[in-house]
């Protein structure tokens, strides 16, 4: 089992980070994770900090940029750029202060009620604007949040609700999972070394622990599809693959009620970091639609897809059909998409490997 992040949820006061108490935090934070992985074996792949939503009167641009000097330099990654519903940014200030600083960006696009046409239209225009600017590939650091905003370790949604000050857990565990008879017992174990190793570190920081998101996410190999189809017996993309999400998102509710948890807590299918999902997309039994589909039973099911980028102007509608499976769902999800300008049929995403253009319209 591998612990795929530990996200620090660092405290904002009047728009204002102490550089020299939050770079103490993460050089102890980092000594911590290195203790504790030695001590019980574990591979801790990421460090994370995350701040609360962005308020427009801040100088968020020097906000984000110190936290991206402090962390870097320590190997972390930030999600520093946290747009809420209601509150208003202009265009090229915030896409300027994106590129300078190295943040993640969420825009959350609307509630289980109501969609806010203004940061949808926001997102849109973001996308489009890296476009023009030939900086496409960065929208893999920008998601839309579509329902209630959470608190996960998962970035680009990553939020500090509350202002929280401590530690939360993401999992890497495809393969720790057998076969449909041993599923909940292979669930139970991962989640409960996964929380002692969140209650430790956070204990040791002295920060509170805020808990783990259960989700099962892919990263290359370690693949999602793989685990889905070798519990279920299911050919993903054939029928049967919604009900196998669907009772595996099932198992994974049951048995995180015993654990403190926290954020999306379901299956996870971005493309570009499933290569077990690549390869259903290129024989044809992967489209858009379908990913839109499975949306039904998963967390954001159209992540990490890289898509025509003369299709941004169907990003719009996308949205709203998204935000009608999550009013129906009573679930928040995310969205994640990378337009590519280019003609190919693949596109390179560097640690990403290539990964399909999927046509929006299919």
């Amino acid at each position: 089992m591998i612990i795929r992040a530990v996200t620090l949820f660092y405290p904002v006061e009047n728009g204002r980070v102490n550089a020299d108490e939050l770079r103490q935090e993460l050089v102890k934070l980092r000594n911590v994770i290195d203790g504790v992985g030695k001590r019980r074996g574990i591979e801790i792949r990421t460090w994370r900090v995350t701040l609360p939503f962005t308020d427009p009167s801040w100088d968020f641009e020097e906000l984000s940029t110190m936290i991206n000097k402090v962390g870097a330099e320590l190997g972390y990654i930030h999600a520093s750029l946290n747009i809420a519903m209601g509150s208003r940014f202009e265009l090229d200030r915030l896409v300027n202060a994106f590129i300078r600083s190295g943040s993640y960006l969420s825009i959350w696009v609307g509630n289980f009620k109501e969609l806010d046409e203004y940061n949808t239209e926001l997102f849109t225009n973001v996308l489009k604007r890296l476009t023009e600017l030939n900086q496409w590939v960065l929208s893999r650091r920008i998601a839309a949040l579509i329902g209630d905003a959470i608190l996960t370790p998962y970035y680009p949604d990553s939020i500090n609700l509350n202002n929280y000050h401590g530690v939360a857990l993401s999992i890497l565990y495809p393969s720790e999972l057998g076969n449909e008879r041993d599923l909940r017992n292979d669930l139970t174990r991962v989640f409960r070394i996964a929380e002692d190793v969140g209650k430790e570190i956070a204990n040791e920081l002295g920060v509170d622990y805020l808990g783990i998101d259960s989700s099962l996410s892919p990263w290359g190999e370690e693949s999602v599809v793989d685990a889905i189809e070798r519990i279920y017996g299911v050919r993903f993309g054939e029928p049967g693959t919604l009900g196998a999400i669907y009772k595996l998102n099932k198992a994974i509710w049951e048995v995180s009620g015993q654990f403190r948890v926290t954020g999306f807590n379901e299956v996870m299918l971005p493309l570009a970091e499933d290569e077990r999902l690549k390869v259903r997309v290129r024989e044809g039994l992967i489209t858009f639609s379908k990913l839109v589909k499975y949306v039904m039973a998963c967390v954001a099911g159209v992540d990490m897809v890289p898509i025509p980028s003369n299709q941004i102007p169907l990003i719009k509608e996308l949205i709203n059909d998204l935000h009608t499976i999550v009013s129906i769902k009573r679930r928040s999800i995310g969205l994640r998409l990378i337009p590519y300008p280019g003609s190919e049929a693949e596109v390179d995403l560097g640690d990403f490997g290539k990964t399909p253009v999927l046509d929006m319209v299919r």
